[in-house]
């Protein structure tokens, strides 16, 4: 039986950075070649959504007029013409949204483009695949490039984030060994039984000792950091010659801060970007030739689970927003985006 299409969808709508955010009716957007209309399922809040917002994190959409949201769930009802995504219709995907198109995944409706999709079985629960994306991809994509190094092990700052843990899993499933960076003792036994091989607090008096003994111990040359600021060189610093700190995030604001021109020169050390995106295009923008997601449900059943503190909807989610940036973007929001 064919979908019954509305003329008319609820979204969310951004009309300009840092402004509330405007729920109204809109026409249900235009597919165009390659792109599918989904019905959203539910969708989520991520720390990339607050700095595309506000302004911190750079796109190509209207500043203002366009619907947030990167990932989503939902079932494929109509494919653009003559495009490759004729197949997926009356299918469950887990989805990226908002490539080239002011349509993200807070509505009702939305498109996106048919590789962005994810087939998904039919039985398979669509509130684990609405965060398919920002944590899960973005944690094989960070095992991968261990692998592609021949790093045994790595630091983490964040570890006890959604992601953080994510990570932790999947590199003791893979054998490398995690030491883990966090701001309090009381997450500290929690990351030690999913895995992770030394946990410490930045907050410490003895922290850089710590650590000290924890690099000589496990040699890792590969940081993953989210925090940024004065964190990053101070981990960098402890770490091996011709050691690497990708930075995915930055918590503590927008730059690394005093960083030892010295250790880049004759250290051979050094600081780079690490953002999903990148690793989308090198696969042609096709989600589904990523390494690792063959195998995607039973990742996002087991070791990339995540799991929602939080429950709005499109009609709540000012509401929604203030708590999670008072939170300081701890904890994961689900948004259900249709009935």
């Amino acid at each position: 039986m064919e979908a019954q299409i509305p003329k008319k969808v609820k979204a969310v709508f951004c009309r300009g950075v840092g402004k509330p955010l405007e729920v109204a009716e809109d026409d249900v957007p235009t597919l165009g070649a390659g792109q599918v209309l989904i019905k959203v399922a539910y969708s989520t809040i991520n720390p990339s959504d607050l700095g595309t917002l506000f302004g911190k994190y750079p796109h190509t959409k209207d500043p203002n007029n366009f619907v947030p949201g990167f990932e989503a769930s939902g079932t494929v009802v109509q494919a653009g013409e003559g495009g490759p995504g004729a197949e997926l219709v009356g299918k469950k995907v887990a989805f990226f949204a908002g490539a080239n198109t002011n349509w993200g995944a807070w509505a009702e409706y939305t498109i996106a483009y048919a590789a962005a999709c994810i087939p998904l079985s039919d039985s398979f629960d669509l509130v684990l695949a609405a965060a398919p994306f920002v944590n899960p991809l973005t944690v094989i994509s960070m095992v991968e490039t261990i692998i592609q190094h021949g790093a045994t092990s790595i630091v983490q700052t964040a570890a006890n984030s959604a992601l953080g843990k994510m990570l932790i899993r999947l590199c003791r499933e893979k054998g490398i060994k995690t030491i883990n960076v966090v701001r309090k003792d009381s997450i500290i036994d929690e990351l030690r039984s999913i895995g992770g091989d030394e946990v410490l607090n930045s907050e410490s008096p003895d922290f850089i000792e710590k650590l000290r003994a924890a690099v000589k111990h496990y040699d890792p040359k590969l940081l993953f950091d989210a925090v940024a600021g004065d964190l990053t060189t101070k981990i960098l610093k402890e770490l091996p010659k011709d050691s690497i700190a990708f930075v995915y995030g930055a918590l503590s604001g927008f730059t690394v801060n005093n960083v030892e021109v010295t250790e880049l020169l004759f250290q051979g050390k050094e600081i780079r970007g690490f953002y999903l995106t990148k690793f989308i295009r090198k696969v042609g923008g096709n989600i589904s030739k990523l390494p690792g997601i063959e195998n995607i449900e039973t990742l996002l059943t087991a070791t990339l689970k995540t799991t929602f503190n939080n429950e709005t909807n499109l009609d709540n989610i000012n509401e929604a927003i203030q708590k999670y940036r008072k939170l300081g973007g701890e904890g994961k929001w689900l948004i259900k985006c249709s009935n």
